[in-house]
């Protein structure tokens, strides 16, 4: 219990000062590359403020860095004073430290966890929409861009998206509805602008085009009301990138596709990709103690910080590259979220107990 708790302690300080660390990097780069983008609208306060309201998202997807880190640098720091040895001696294995190292990390894993579900997603959805906000001068909320949804035989476009606080209304302009019929096109409708109130959309000064056998006919309409699945939320989210999204907003995502089709793919992977968030960190960090076990404990604390963290973005771009692949070629979410780091964990634990004779 006493042992537990020094490694308890000595794993937390680690990784506190590791997150810390990545964070001021991931920060600093940050803050330089919106300076670009400073304006009259676009203020250095607001640059800050931004940068202030990506940091939960931040720690998120670098904890598994961090956690690599805070193992091979506070650990080390045991093993460089031949403290594992002592503990080796009075007859503690390498996986029971190894499962002491994991204690202490599941106890930050869940609030970042928790934090990753609840408190990032609506803190990088406020930051993008305020700085939409303020580029565009206030004009838009979070769609910059023209954007494309589609339900069912209806395809949406807009393009811009703006909230009207007095009346908590919203006002789409630019918009364009495709309405097909056997994958063919059979109406457009171009609206000036749509205001969307009550569950259900006004369209204003609208140009309705019918397409049939004998030709296209035309006709213009002041407004017309239209009701449809697509709802603000649903457009907020379908402009948001999907790893910013949480599991209960990808949830309404796929719940609205369950009519169009399958949940798109970059959707898939977003899920599977925060289901497995706990197993890529618990695979980091015993890689970490892979290493630390091996020859870093004879190192320095700088030559420690260097491997902790060049193994801790081999992994983060491991994952990476195969969330991409599995996105881009539609290849099985499970197969490119959970398989290898299972399996990169399962061999570590093999080497751990004896299994496998190191390198």
């Amino acid at each position: 219990m006493i042992l537990t708790r020094y490694i308890f302690k000595t794993m937390s300080f680690g990784l506190v000062m590791a997150v810390l660390l990545l964070l001021a990097i991931d920060v600093l780069f940050g803050l330089i590359k919106e300076l670009n983008d400073i304006s009259a609208y676009y203020t250095l306060t607001d640059v800050f403020f931004f940068v202030l309201l990506t940091i939960p998202s931040k720690i998120y997807e670098l904890f598994p860095v961090s956690a690599v880190i805070a193992v091979v640098v506070s650990l080390g720091a045991l093993a460089a004073a031949s403290e594992f040895v002592v503990m080796r001696s009075a007859g503690v294995s390498q996986l029971k430290i190894a499962g002491m190292m994991l204690v202490a990390l599941l106890v930050w894993l869940v609030p970042v966890t928790l934090m990753g579900e609840y408190v990032s997603p609506k803190a990088e959805q406020m930051a993008q929409q305020f700085r939409n906000e303020k580029i565009s001068a206030g004009q838009a909320t979070s769609v910059t861009h023209a954007v494309w949804i589609k339900d069912g035989d209806v395809v949406f476009r807009s393009n811009k998206m703006t909230r009207q606080p007095e009346t908590d209304r919203y006002l789409l302009t630019g918009v364009t509805v495709f309405e097909l019929n056997n994958q063919q096109l059979v109406r457009v409708s171009e609206a000036e602008k749509a205001l969307y109130a009550d569950k259900q959309w006004t369209l204003e000064n609208i140009k309705v085009s019918v397409f049939s056998e004998h030709g296209v006919h035309v006709e213009h309409n002041e407004s017309q009301q239209w009701q449809s699945r697509i709802e603000p939320r649903i457009l907020n989210l379908s402009t948001t990138r999907a790893k910013y999204l949480s599991l209960r907003d990808l949830k309404q995502i796929q719940r609205f596709n369950t009519r169009s089709g399958s949940l798109q793919s970059a959707y898939q992977m977003a899920w599977w990709s925060k289901m497995a968030f706990p197993l890529l960190v618990i695979t980091t960090a015993m890689c970490g103690m892979l290493v630390l076990f091996g020859h870093a404990r004879q190192a320095g604390f700088s030559q420690r910080l260097v491997v902790g963290m060049v193994i801790g973005i081999l992994i983060y771009l491991m994952n990476k590259t195969l969330l991409n692949l599995g996105e881009v070629y539609h290849l099985p979410p499970p197969l490119m979220t959970v398989v290898p780091p299972a399996v990169i964990c399962a061999v570590a634990i093999m080497i751990l107990r004896g299994g496998i004779k190191r390198f």
